[in-house]
């Protein structure tokens, strides 16, 4: 049995390069992965949508389905949105269906937003319970302790590369730490603000992954996302911050070896 393609979807600020690791452990157990290079990031004049990301997505699964493999999609953070749409009418069963060859088997949320139709990345984000306002109330503290976000000239985000890692790289090894900062690039305000046209974990099978010591996107909201799916989702859980693909990626791997159907 041939494994499927593994198909990675980084998040905002976040490049290809940031998954190498991950490539490279998929690697050593039979899985070809590639990472898609996302318009948004370093985009000047910034990009008002996500709509660019969502069709470069789909061109690197199309490219593995056009060679007849199916796919796996392991999205990070704000990746979740441009996966999703990416993958619209892709599932293995849809295509099957038309008589076609290959298809996404499973699509993999890890720390990732996993938005309805009709929601938007900032929507998401507004607390909704007691435990959501109290860790509002801990980032606002955070912001106000370490500056808000810079932004460019052209109107796009650019992180304070100083203390972002206390945020997004938290668990991480020193030494990748540094590397993961330098490679961060801009990244536009819009696609956070334009809603999702389709909910891809009603159509595709899907895993949510949990970290639970997520300083970004904190656990309760990405609790909140895995109930919006009412049974939609597999659900792995681990104790990483929000880059497990870097602090642990041997769990990364694993998950997505379930999420393939092997049984170990």
């Amino acid at each position: 049995m041939t494994n499927p393609s593994i198909v990675i979807v980084p998040g905002a600020w976040h490049r290809p390069a940031h998954f190498q690791g991950l490539v490279d452990e998929l690697a050593k157990v039979n899985y070809d992965a590639e990472a898609v290079d996302l318009p948004a990031v370093d985009s000047s004049p910034p990009l008002i949508s996500w709509d660019q990301d969502a069709q470069a997505v789909r061109e690197v699964i199309m490219k593995k389905l056009d060679a007849g493999k199916d796919v796996i999609v392991l999205a990070h953070s704000f990746g979740g949105v441009a996966m999703s749409e990416g993958a619209k009418g892709l599932g293995k069963k849809e295509r099957d269906a038309q008589g076609l060859k290959g298809g996404i088997i499973k699509l993999v949320y890890m720390c990732a937003m996993a938005l309805p139709e009709g929601q938007t990345h900032i929507g998401q984000l507004v607390p909704q319970t007691h435990e959501e306002e109290e860790v509002e109330r801990q980032r606002k503290e955070l912001e106000a302790q370490f500056g808000e976000l810079d932004m460019t000239a052209d109107g796009a985000i650019a992180l304070p590369k100083d203390r972002i890692h206390l945020v997004f790289y938290n668990r991480c090894d020193p030494k990748d730490i540094e590397k993961a900062v330098e490679l961060l690039g801009t990244f536009p305000p819009g696609p956070l603000l334009v809603p999702a046209t389709y909910t891809a974990y009603r159509e595709i099978p899907s895993t949510y992954i949990v970290c639970k010591n997520d300083l970004a996107l904190r656990e309760p909201f990405q609790r909140r996302m895995i109930a919006q799916g009412e049974g939609c989702f597999e659900v792995e859980e681990c104790e990483e911050g929000h880059s497990p693909f870097m602090s642990n990626p041997g769990f990364i791997v694993d998950c997505i070896r379930r999420a393939a159907g092997e049984t170990r």
